[in-house]
């Protein structure tokens, strides 16, 4: 029988995200992955990044990640995709603004004995704030 998802990354978004099945990052990423673009600094350890997904999960307990590209070569997997939610919970250490938003993103993985080992994210936070009015410019 065929695997349902066409690379790790797909599995990642709908099983970690979609699904929201937190024992998944278990199986997906490394003890010791480095996770790059959710923070000032990198995340290490899969049990460091759980407190920034249960945050997330809280602040949006409807998310839904859509990948639209996936590209693996060798050890190395990247992808581009949407992220939509309502921001209806607490996490984030913001209070809730009741907005949808709806942003891209997208990240390029190392994989180790078909796990992430590191990861460098790039994610519009900035449209996600812009969207729930926690950034405002001039006019």
């Amino acid at each position: 029988m065929p695997d349902k998802y066409p690379s790790l990354l797909h599995r990642w978004f709908d099983q970690v995200w979609n699904q929201q099945l937190e024992e998944a990052i278990d199986e997906m990423m490394t003890e010791d992955v480095v996770i790059h673009g959710l923070g000032e600094a990198p995340i290490v350890g899969r049990e460091n990044f759980k407190p920034f997904y249960r945050d997330f999960l809280s602040a949006f307990p409807d998310v839904h990640i859509e990948v639209h590209d996936a590209i693996t070569v060798d050890d190395k997997m990247s992808c581009r995709c949407t992220v939509t939610g309502t921001n209806t919970g607490e996490g984030l250490g913001h209070a809730p603004t009741g907005k949808a938003v709806e942003f891209t993103g997208g990240g390029l993985c190392t994989v180790e004995n078909g796990k992430f080992k590191e990861v460098w994210n790039e994610f519009d936070f900035m449209k996600m704030n812009l969207q729930m009015n926690r950034l405002r410019f001039n006019d």
